[in-house]
């Protein structure tokens, strides 16, 4: 059953149209549709800000300037955006829709920062990055294209509608090494013939047990072949594939592949390779690792950087030639124990690669490769992280480190030979957490895969779930303080068993979930907040796999940090009815729950707040990195505590919010025209496939590193880090220094996995001085002092206190707890700074430009006067007495809210022409602030107004702004007087005044 939620006069629009079937048709009216709207809100923020622009329409209120709309009043940024206050109730459009009254009722909207989101209720979704919906930002933001106010994403805009059949896998039934015949299992390949399946032993002596699937037993075994120099085992066994009745065995070690005849009791009927069992002769394959073959073509990949082909009306035992090449395919380097597997999809070939990636050969252009004698190149080169392939008609079955995923192969192609949603995404199966496979097979809705420890079978069945649109159902918020004490634990203390840590199903979490979810069985939900701090307004949301759609568990008022709550699943709804998370409707699963089924690994987790604001960063979060906790490989690594495993979350929740955002965004897909240079990847410097980055490589690496499976986080005692795709791991520093800018190591460490695979010194991910490393210490460091990071307090877990000693693997060094110097300005801090409207140099007091209106970055900008540790702004004023006027320095001084002005200080005076000394101090708002940005004077000297070098006294007895002389002192303006009756002039302790 579909339950679309489809307005008519859509429909109607659609219909009419000849192509109104069409996906593309439906995309080009949602985009047309977005940005009609985008354009309505855009004009009318414009307008507004015309309008706000002349001071007669603005109204002031305890220091908040307004604008009166349709007569409500709304807050004014300084630059005259209009903001909104939090709705209450949240869900309240009214004060959204006085301003937009043109937006329709097909569209959702909801505050954020002060701003509004945007969702259309019948094609839009919330997949913030990579969603369908608008973004109004009074504050501003940087897409891809550069600083804007409203964001638009149309990337995946399509009809609300979702499929209330939902499929999922049996439990499973499971075949052993002793069914088998062994002690242990070896397996690198399994293939399903008929009734039968092939399974590799990969071992010396290698063979192929036959597994008769109906009567549950072992049939016979493929041990080798009979030649003409007598019996040839096998040494080790790569792969296997099976092209109409023949088998395929490729045996690393024996240098061949095998060809047996499945319908003529597995009879050989030839080898390629040299027929020896060595690689050598023309004719011989070095350590064959795998096959596949068509009606034309058998290619086969060894160790060698070619592809062989043989041509299939060659392969017969009467030609003496069978096992010449007919051609080759270019393919990557030479390595021995690459695992590789070729599957054919149409007229196209797909060679992929464990944990690198796969090359897509055109098989149409083999022919005339093979004719004009030289190596066919392949069409595409892909990087990616992905484990096992198979292809089942029209579907292909991919595994990763951490889930499988079906794709639909006609989109496959379509797409250029990218993968892009899955169809159905498995994260666990047979109650665990998908791992490595050593393979899988799918074929008539049976999948079977296979570990280390046993081949699963589970079979694809279909559950109908009932939804209900257009209702509701009361869910009441769960008070954490009236919860049975038994319900709630705290997790990851400094005492926490190293076994706990190092257990994944309960100790670990996807970080763009910190409240994670989990349903224990049928009857029972866990929820764990892995965030540092207590979340308010909590609610959990779940999504079944296959059922494009979230429901809302239910609401908890507060959530303290690392707290564990476990609770009977009707304490949220005893008839097992949720409403919907865009309040559409409700789910009822009381089927579901009863059904003899295990149920705990069909959902999808994820969290919301309506009021939360620091909840809703953490809900933005875009990486899906799981975070795992590592444990000790060698003498460099030390054990895992919990708190080192509080600090890694905090310190990969930091990490995942600089990825999330749009600066970051920004500069990846600008990175070349920003940081003056490229990327590379595993081949060099160099413009071919694995060097250089295309605008191709920057998207494919974007979205890859989001989809990371998993960081293993641990700690290193080695005077830095270590990394690679499998851990993650800084020394102790690094944990309580990552506060105040040092990011680097962390992001090196990071790089060597960058997207789950391992990454070397001579790439941009793990390079000192080149590509990330040296981008993230900057982002890193741009976000400190914006003052944005989610964690900007080490005292949040406080890993330096004296109270961790016990638990800290090294001294605290407390001079790395220091932040750089405000002078100090990275690449991206100037970069950023020209999107700023900040004056520069010598500006009037204007209430937009008083530091509260500016970020952090902005505020450094503003000169200071030291004194005594309090440093004040530096200003400077017009003073006029009975014989002129004179410009005089001091500092500012807030009178209120909203008064400011320039004063002289306590200490300072100014002696009249009659001789009588006086306090100073401008009027109210009538003074000059310094910015010192100013990229055209960057590294000179600020001035006075007779051209001399400006100074200030650093003493701690001392205060005050003077000019350098000509004997290079600091000295004070001849009328400018200490409170002792005398000038000062000092030789050093002073400081002078630099442009940025």
């Amino acid at each position: 059953m579909k339950i679309k939620l489809l307005p008519a006069v859509i429909a109607s629009l659609l219909s009419v149209n000849a192509y109104a079937s069409n996906n593309d048709a439906e995309q080009n009216y949602f985009k047309a549709t977005s940005e009609a709207v985008h354009q309505s809100i855009v004009n009318k923020i414009e307008d507004l800000r015309r309008y706000a622009s002349d001071d007669k329409n603005v109204i002031t209120e305890n220091g908040v300037r307004k604008i009166d709309v349709n007569g409500v009043k709304y807050a004014l940024t300084d630059d005259n955006y209009l903001s909104f206050d939090l709705p209450k109730p949240f869900l309240n459009e009214t004060a959204f829709r006085n301003v937009f009254d043109f937006i329709d009722s097909d569209w959702e909207l909801t505050w954020y920062q002060g701003g509004m989101v945007a969702v259309n209720k019948v094609f839009g979704n919330y997949d913030y990055g990579n969603g369908c919906l608008m973004e109004y930002y009074p504050k501003g933001t940087v897409d891809a294209n550069g600083p804007t106010h409203v964001l638009l994403e149309t990337t995946s805009c399509s009809v609300n509608d979702f499929e209330t059949t939902q499929q999922y896998f049996s439990n499973g039934t499971f075949i052993t090494a002793e069914q088998l015949g062994g002690d242990a299992l070896a397996i690198t390949a399994i293939e399903r013939y008929q009734d039968k399946l092939y399974i590799t032993q990969d071992t010396n002596p290698a063979f192929i047990t036959i597994f008769d699937m109906t009567t549950q037993s072992v049939i016979g075994r493929i041990k080798g072949i009979d030649s003409d120099r007598g019996f040839q085992a096998y040494n080790r066994i790569n792969e296997l594939a099976i092209h109409n009745n023949l088998l395929y065995v490729s045996s690393l070690s024996s240098n061949r592949v095998d060809i047996f005849d499945l319908d003529n009791n597995n009879s050989l009927v030839l080898s390629l390779g040299s027929g020896t069992g060595s690689w050598g002769g023309a004719n011989g394959l070095v350590h064959a690792q795998s096959s596949a073959a068509t009606d034309d073509f058998v290619f086969v990949t060894d160790a060698q950087s070619r592809i062989s082909v043989y041509r299939q009306h060659d392969l017969t035992p009467e030609n003496p030639d069978f096992a010449k090449r007919a051609g080759f395919l270019a393919y990557e380097g030479k390595y021995t124990h690459r695992k590789v597997q070729m599957h054919t999809l149409g007229d196209h070939l797909i060679v992929a690669t464990a944990d690198r990636g796969y090359f897509v050969y055109d098989m149409t252009k083999v022919d005339q490769a093979i004719a004009d004698g030289v190596d066919l190149a392949a069409e595409k080169v892909v990087s990616l992280n992905l484990q096992k392939v198979d292809l089942d008609n029209n579907t292909l079955v991919v595994s990763f480190k951490d889930r499988i995923e079906w794709h639909d192969a006609a989109t496959f192609a379509a797409n250029g030979f990218v993968f892009g949603e899955p169809l159905r995404t498995v994260r666990a199966i047979n109650g665990q957490p998908v791992s490595a496979l050593k393979d899988l097979h799918f074929a008539n809705n049976e999948l079977i895969t296979a570990n280390s420890e046993r081949i699963a079978i589970n079979y694809l069945l279909n559950n109908e779930i009932t939804f209900v649109a257009d209702t509701s159902v009361a869910q009441p918020t769960i008070q954490f303080d009236q919860l049975m004490p038994t319900s709630v634990t705290q997790i990851l203390g400094n005492d926490e068993p190293h076994h706990v840590l190092m257990d994944r199903e309960l100790r670990s979490v996807n970080i763009n979930s910190l409240v994670q979810t989990k349903l224990l069985n049928n009857d029972t939900v866990q929820i764990t907040n892995y965030a540092a701090k207590e979340l308010r307004d909590i609610t959990p949301e779940l999504k079944l796999n296959g059922i494009n759609k979230w429901f809302k568990l239910g609401t908890l008022d507060r959530i303290p940090a690392y707290a564990q709550i476990t609770l009977p699943l009707s304490a949220f709804s005893t008839d097992f009815q949720f409403n919907s998370a865009n309040n559409d409707g409700v789910f009822d699963l009381a089927e579901l729950f009863a059904a003899d089924l295990e149920v705990k690994d069909l959902f999808e987790h994820r969290f919301s707040s309506e009021s939360d604001a620091f909840a809703q960063t953490l809900s933005r979060l875009k990486p899906t990195w799981e975070i795992r906790f590592a444990g000790t490989a060698d003498h460099k690594w030390r054990d895992m505590n919990g708190l080192y495993a509080r600090e890694w979350l905090i310190i990969m929740t930091n990490f995942a919010h600089m990825v999330s955002s749009d600066e970051f965004k920004h500069v990846w897909f600008n990175f070349e025209d920003i940081m003056g240079y490229n990327m590379h990847s595993y081949a060099g410097q160099v413009h071919e496939p694995g060097g250089y980055f295309t605008a191709e490589d920057y998207d494919h690496y974007y979205h890859s590193m989001l989809k990371r499976p998993f960081v293993n986080v641990g700690i290193t005692a080695m005077g830095g880090g270590l990394g690679s795709g499998g851990i993650t791991g800084v020394d102790t520093w690094m944990f309580y220094s990552h506060y105040y800018g040092q990011w680097g190591i962390i992001a090196h460490e990071f790089g060597h996995g960058f997207d789950g695979k391992s990454y070397g010194h001579g790439t941009s991910f793990a390079n000192g001085g080149n590509g990330w490393q040296p981008l993230m210490t900057m982002v890193a460091n741009y976000h400190i002092r914006k003052g944005d990071m989610p964690y900007m307090d080490d005292n949040i877990n406080g890993f330096y206190k004296q109270e961790n000693d016990a638990y800290q693997y090294a001294d605290i060094s407390l001079g790395k707890r220091h932040y750089r110097s405000d002078n100090h300005m990275y690449l991206l801090d100037e970069y950023f700074m020209t999107f700023s409207d900040m004056p520069q140099g010598w500006f009037q007091h204007e209430d937009r430009f008083v530091p509260e209106s500016l970020n952090n970055q902005e505020r450094m900008m503003l000169a200071k006067m030291p004194i005594h540790g309090d440093d004040p702004y530096l200003c400077r004023f017009d003073y006029t007495t009975e014989t002129g006027t004179t410009q005089l320095h001091g500092y500012v001084e807030q009178l209120d809210d909203q008064q400011y002005r320039c004063t002289g200080g306590d200490d300072i005076s100014y002696r009249l022409p009659s001789g009588e000394k006086v306090a100073f101090a401008s009027p109210v708002g009538e003074f000059e602030w310094l910015s010192l940005y100013s990229p055209e004077q960057k590294g000179e000297r600020a001035t006075t107004l007779d051209g001399q070098a400006l100074c200030a006294i650093n003493k701690t007895d001392f205060y005050g702004v003077g000019f350098v002389n000509s004997g290079s002192q600091c000295t004070q303006q001849s009328e400018v007087y200490w409170s002792n009756g005398n000038q000062w002039k000092f030789t050093n302790g002073w400081i002078d005044y630099k442009f940025r």
